[in-house]
């Protein structure tokens, strides 16, 4: 993923977060990637986000780690749409983006709920 991209991803969750928020942007983990009929293991960037407060199921302090890869996932997928891919290209993607990203990279468990400003 381009780092700009990270970046603005990041920054945005932060500026924007409601219930929950960015912990660590910068951590690498080893992970697990299916390729084929087989498994490798690949070093990767970890998105670390945690609840400030309760939230649903969740509890105030709940941990979750996103690998980029699955970032990575979720925005070829998202790609498909023609909107996307340009805002995408341009760089300007917007805080609903972000949220969908993080949707799908989560598997569906995570929705941001960004505020407005």
């Amino acid at each position: 993923m381009k780092e700009t991209a990270y970046n603005r991803i990041v920054e945005i969750i932060r500026a924007r977060r409601t219930w929950i928020t960015v912990l660590h942007a910068d951590r690498e983990r080893n992970m697990m990637v299916q390729v084929g009929r087989e498994l490798r293991e690949v070093r990767c960037r970890v998105l670390t986000l945690v609840a400030l407060r309760k939230h649903g199921l969740y509890e105030q302090g709940h941990v979750w780690d996103i690998p980029e890869y699955n970032l990575e996932k979720a925005v070829r997928s998202l790609k498909r749409g023609s909107r996307f891919k340009e805002r995408w290209n341009k760089e300007t993607i917007s805080p609903d983006d972000i949220e969908e990203i993080i949707n799908r990279a989560s598997y569906g468990f995570i929705r941001l709920e960004l505020s407005d400003l």
